[in-house]
């Protein structure tokens, strides 16, 4: 059934263009729909694989500029699923149960929601899906072309996301393990190997090459190499985990009742308890190749408990126990037909009747998990972050400033320099008061107080303590706004800064 994969690929697109999000998101997934637009840079790593690929795919003339990021993701989930489903075949499962496999994986809440909005994460997901395949297919064939392929897939990946650096050296192992003797008689090809790697990684050009152009969204402005390194390291963040220190084995282990709970309310208990015990099955059927995906499987549970526990972190995590539920299915299949009797000349062999059924039984088991999961996967109806731009926009008066912070101010940045909208509004965002060194907010508005009207919006009501200190604040406009999400979850008060009678004195 060579056609599984692409019916899971298809099937699933059409699924996720439906229930996809029609317009801008809050936070990252608002300023992924934005960066690509205007050629900028976006938040560290900058992730300029995602850019570039987002750049171009917007360019389609379908729906806005939003809506087209967000069929971007939609796309590049339906490949990882049609890939995952050619993994499976390749490692022996059956294709009825292989497109289980894949239409269980994207069913999931993680993949799904991943699925419907603008992120780097779908891209992510993808290359790590594509990356396994081709080492598979170096296994079987040990041909230089999946080498020079391989090595592209790791450069390309390592430009989209850091996260390739807890996967990729597994996948490099196994693929020096599965070829061994051919790279001791040909070591040449590992120089192809990595030369492809490096036209890959080249991709990071972009970041100083877009900031020397000053476009509208250039974070940090990195033109010097070490801003440059400062961005791509993600040396912002370092003081969010501590993979390595002493601290984070205890941590991983502390997580392990939320990670449950976070599996069976996404999966169901029973997907990641198949999973378990396909990968068991699955090493000692395939040593290598198992071992390398519970490497991966490890390393990414153990990222996800040491840093804020983001949920996207778990989407390659789901890509392994989905291959290893599917190696569990065909392991019953395969142990309920060798029980069944052997069939006489006139009549059907049992056992294939088993698997056919057994298989049709893990299909319907997927599609059960994806009506479970579609209340609250669905965002075709979500306009939360239209509402806000227009709210905003239309509240504030001419030549205003507010000063907002990263969830909410995305979707502002989308309107103005994506769509047009209000040029005479100006948007500081806590970015740009780090990065133009004006060291606090209220610094900045004394700068802006006498000669625009100011306005400021704080997720936390903490945050405006040292605003109403120096100014007189009042409330201005409610509005629903993101929270670590691409969607409205929490209502906040829009506050007018007013200078008090000594401020503009002259």
């Amino acid at each position: 059934m060579r056609t599984g994969p692409s019916i899971v690929g298809l099937l699933a697109f059409v699924v996720f263009l439906r229930t996809a999000m029609p317009g801008v998101a809050f936070g990252d997934w608002g300023e992924m729909q934005t960066v690509p637009q205007v050629l900028g840079v976006a938040h560290p790593t900058g992730y300029p694989t995602y850019i570039l690929l987002a750049a171009v795919a917007e360019l389609i003339p379908l729906g806005s500029v939003a809506f087209r990021a967000n069929v971007l993701s939609a796309a590049l989930v339906a490949i990882a699923l049609a890939t995952v489903t050619a993994i499976a075949i390749r490692i022996g499962v059956r294709p009825i149960v292989a497109v289980a496999v894949g239409l269980a994986l994207g069913a999931v809440g993680t993949v799904w929601a991943a699925a419907t909005v603008a992120e780097v994460n779908p891209l992510h997901l993808a290359l790590i899906a594509l990356l396994l395949h081709r080492a598979l297919a170096w296994e079987d064939r040990l041909a230089p072309v999946d080498l020079a392929i391989g090595g592209l897939l790791v450069g390309l990946a390592l430009g989209n996301h850091l996260l390739t650096l807890f996967v990729a050296p597994f996948v490099v192992l196994f693929v020096l393990w599965a070829g061994r003797r051919t790279l001791a008689e040909r070591p040449w090809l590992l120089a192809v190997a990595a030369a492809t790697g490096l036209v890959g990684l080249s991709v990071y050009l972009y970041i100083p090459f877009a900031a020397s152009l000053n476009p509208s969204l250039p974070y940090n402005h990195p033109t010097t190499p070490e801003s440059v390194w400062f961005l791509v390291s993600g040396e912002q963040f370092r003081g969010q985990f501590d993979f390595l220190g002493s601290k984070g084995p205890g941590e991983f282990v502390a997580a392990l009742p939320a990670l449950w709970d976070t599996l069976v309310d996404r999966g169901t208990a029973v997907l990641p308890v198949l999973g378990v015990l396909g990968l068991v099955l699955l090493v000692r059927r395939r040593p290598a190749f198992g071992l390398c995906l519970v490497a991966i499987l490890l390393s990414g549970l153990y990222v996800w408990a040491n840093y804020l526990r983001l949920e996207h972190y778990l989407l390659v995590p789901w890509l392994i126990l989905a291959l290893g539920a599917g190696v569990t299915v065909e392991w019953l299949i395969r142990f309920v037909e060798t029980r069944l009797p052997a069939p006489s000349e006139s009549e059907p062999a049992d056992g294939t009747n088993a698997g056919v059924v057994l298989g049709g039984v893990a299909v319907i088991g997927a599609l059960v998990l994806g009506m479970t999961n579609l209340p609250a996967a669905d965002r075709s109806r979500d306009r939360s972050g239209e509402d806000y731009v227009t709210a905003v926009f239309d509240a504030l008066p001419e030549n205003a400033a507010i000063l907002s912070e990263w969830d909410a101010s995305a979707p502002l940045w989308h309107g103005q320099h994506v769509r047009g909208l209000r040029p005479d509004v100006l948007i500081v965002d806590d970015t740009n008061i780090v990065y133009e060194g004006w060291g606090t907010r209220e610094a900045r508005i004394a700068t802006l107080i006498c000669d625009r009207p100011v306005f400021i919006l704080r997720l936390r009501d903490s945050d405006l303590a040292p605003t109403s200190e120096a100014y007189d604040l009042s409330p201005f406009l409610r509005v629903k706004v993101g929270a670590g999400t691409p969607t409205a979850v929490v209502d906040r008060q829009i506050e007018r800064v007013e200078p008090r009678p000594e401020t503009c004195s002259t």
